[in-house]
């Protein structure tokens, strides 16, 4: 006894022993191939076993088995898999029980087949009595099981009568043993298997309701089985759910959306990026091919963006692409915009990742359609998949992304700030610039006004350079315009691009110069612009036209600068290398009457700037020396440099290198060095290199390899 219930009745029971104590019980039946039912008769301190074959009903008998051994069927109908157990004590004095006497044994077979027939038909009586009562007891060793311990309800004394004892006689010879359903061994099968997490028989208890014709188990099981193989076996969870989905279907209706779910959480415990892959196009393909068709298709809508946030998470974006592009393509209505901004989240660039990397998913796609439904998401989440495209190789994508966080910006009823730092919207622009996107860089513009920037110098050349690589003439020229307007002086480098994007046809140069010097040219004629234009004549060698342009500056009411006589040094020093060449080791001289003509060119520059007050710049003196040194007036070109130092202008080391070094070389060693000590007054700091240049070239010139005491004390 193992509570006081049990103990009570112990008691009860020993003071009323006046007649046998008769206990039937049935242990779990887990084998519904049983063949025998035990019954135990306890009378004093002996014990007997009667065992009934279940297909011939013969009893037979041992004096070794107890009733708790061995698997045993009872009569009465049961519940659960368990065989109630029914005490039943007998102490009528109407019926001659052969038990009765202590003298007689108990292996009197027609004694005893009495007695059975009288338990058999009180059991019977007193089942639907007592349904929750389930009480064994053998001797010694007794075992008292109660429905309810809270209760301690008095014994029943059940007495039969010999009408009973006919009755159950009858009975047990007219009736077969009660067979088991099916369904409940599957279902019981299938519970056991789940409670004890046992892999194997939930999948042959799903298998053995697949392959039936019937449908055996009910949806509440099915679910758990999905559920259950969702942590276990993904792939069967999957066959489990359509499974489930076809049901449904036949029936007309449609599975739990939860299913979904719980298989889809199921990915997690997939071991390869391969298996991950088939198995997300199987769910694909079901889904689309389940749920196509009228109200159905919502499903379709749900799980499929679903699906692909699953999949990104676990990190395998390559999966999650092609169902992204999938329902982008097919426009699903967006009815969850937080499976978009969570497939944003993921966004980002691997610190060493090469140039031509480009993004695991097409966020750009889905940012413009989160924003295009109203929705915002949060300033870092856009910010990431911004820089996520980086250096921004892909130009619609980008123009995508600025779009979006343009009309971001322009919602007033939402408490965020999308603007984009200055620097990004530069960055952006210079590396768009040379690909041409004129879209881009004018989006550019309009957002750094819209939020609050300054239109930097930078800004203005890159939306110029797209212009010009187009080939958009007049609203390139237009931009130059606008660019002085703002305050901003286009840079020699910028104006020589120009110039050169105009120079690749000679077409082009005097379309551009039609549209200067035309009567409808307020907006776009400017000294920028006509610099640019002398500069593209220069470029094609075309001498002539480039000075045409330089005279037409009076007559259209323009004033030179810096760049124009800088530019027209430059063109002269190509006309002089492409009629005279270069020389630079050539021994005899160039002809007088040549050189005086490009000196007679140099002076009419130089009158220029002293009649329009131009001053001259560090790159005017780098074409002017250059240009000396091509006509072998070397003399001329130290004097230049040693005017330059003297008004404290900053000068180039290709300046100094370029005068020394072709000194050096025509024997000018002593002028050389001169030149080369004007390094430090010019702002280019000791030049040690050129100084062992000049010294190394002097040796070769004297023909001594190595360095000589005047070398030496010259270094030091």
């Amino acid at each position: 006894p193992t509570n006081h219930c049990q103990i009570t009745m112990l008691r009860r029971i020993a003071q009323k022993n006046s007649g046998p104590l008769i206990c039937r019980r049935a242990a779990k039946c887990n084998n519904h191939d049983a063949r025998h039912v035990t019954t135990s008769v306890s009378y004093g301190d002996k014990k007997t076993s009667y065992l009934r074959d279940r297909d011939d009903g013969a009893l037979t008998q041992s004096s070794e088995r107890y009733s708790s051994s061995g698997a045993a069927l009872h009569a009465v109908p049961a519940h659960h898999n368990f065989i109630d157990d029914i005490i039943l004590r007998e102490r009528s004095n109407d019926v001659v029980n052969p038990f009765l006497n202590r003298d007689k044994t108990p292996n009197d077979d027609g004694g005893f087949l009495e007695l059975f027939k009288a338990i058999s038909t009180l059991n019977n009586r007193h089942h639907d009595f007592y349904p929750t009562l389930s009480m064994s007891m053998n001797l010694p060793e007794t075992e008292i099981y109660a429905g309810e311990e809270e209760e301690e309800e008095e014994e029943e004394t059940v007495t039969s009568s010999g009408a009973d004892i006919e009755k159950a006689e009858t009975k047990l010879q007219v009736d077969d043993p009660p067979v088991q359903d099916t369904v409940i061994s599957l279902s019981k099968r299938l519970d056991k298997a789940l409670k004890e997490s046992c892999v194997k028989s939930v999948l042959e208890a799903f298998e053995q309701e697949r392959a039936s014709s019937e449908n055996e188990l009910s949806d509440k099981q099915l679910e758990r089985i999905i559920t259950f193989l969702a942590d276990h076996d993904v792939a069967m969870s999957f066959e489990a759910t359509k499974y489930h989905a076809q049901k449904c279907n036949a029936e007309g209706r449609m599975a739990p959306l939860f299913l979904y779910h719980y298989m889809m959480s199921g990915l997690k415990n997939c071991f390869s990026q391969n298996e991950v892959e088939k198995l997300v196009l199987d769910i694909q393909e079901h889904i689309i091919e389940e749920y196509s068709d009228g109200k159905k298709a919502v499903y379709k809508y749900i799980l499929l963006p679903q699906l692909a946030q699953t999949v990104a998470r676990l990190k395998y974006n390559d999966c999650a692409r092609p169902l992204v592009e999938y329902f982008l393509d097919e426009k699903y209505p967006l009815l969850n915009p937080d499976i978009h901004e969570s497939l944003l989240k993921t966004a980002w660039r691997p610190p060493f990742a090469r140039e031509d990397w480009t993004p695991a998913l097409p966020y750009h796609r889905l940012l413009s359609e989160l924003v295009a439904c109203g929705h915002r998401p949060k300033p870092e989440v856009v910010q990431r998949v911004l820089h996520t495209y980086y250096p921004y190789r892909d130009l619609d994508a980008t123009t995508e992304i600025l779009s979006s966080i343009q009309q971001l910006h322009h919602y007033e009823d939402h408490p965020y700030n999308y603007s984009v730092d200055c620097g990004t919207l530069e960055t952006i622009s210079i590396l768009v610039s040379k690909r041409g996107s004129i879209d881009l860089s004018l989006l550019i513009i309009e957002m750094a006004e819209s939020f609050g920037y300054n239109i930097s110098e930078s800004m203005f050349e890159d939306v110029i350079l797209s212009f010009a690589a187009s080939r958009q003439v007049p609203q390139c020229l237009g931009a130059l315009v606008d660019m002085e307007t703002k305050g901003h002086v286009p840079s020699r480098e910028m104006l020589r691009k120009v110039a050169k994007k105009l120079s690749y046809d000679d077409k082009r140069l005097r379309y551009t110069q039609h549209i200067l010097t035309g009567n409808d040219n307020g907006n776009i004629l400017s000294t920028a612009t006509l610099n640019s234009l002398m500069m593209g004549y220069g470029m094609k060698k075309n001498i002539q036209a480039a000075f045409d342009v330089f005279d037409s500056f009076p007559e259209l009411g323009l004033k030179r600068d810096s760049n124009t006589v800088t530019f027209l040094m430059e063109i002269l020093y190509f006309s002089t290398k492409q009629r005279f060449g270069r020389r630079l080791y050539a021994t005899d001289s160039l002809r007088p009457e040549d050189v005086n003509d490009v000196i007679g060119e140099i002076d009419i520059v130089l009158s220029t700037m002293k009649e329009e007050d131009i001053e001259a710049t560090r790159h005017f003196y780098h074409e002017y020396v250059r240009l000396l040194c091509s006509l072998g007036l070397f003399e001329d070109g130290k004097l230049a440099l040693e005017e330059a130092v003297s008004n404290n202008i900053k000068l180039q080391v290709g300046s100094i290198f370029l005068l020394s070094v072709q000194c050096a070389h025509r024997g000018h060693f002593d002028m050389a060095k001169d030149v080369a000590r004007l390094s430090v007054a010019a702002g280019c700091g000791k030049q040690p290199t050129l100084i062992r240049r000049i010294n190394n070239l002097q040796n070769q010139a004297l023909g001594v390899w190595g360095k000589t005491k005047e070398a030496i004390d010259e270094q030091s």
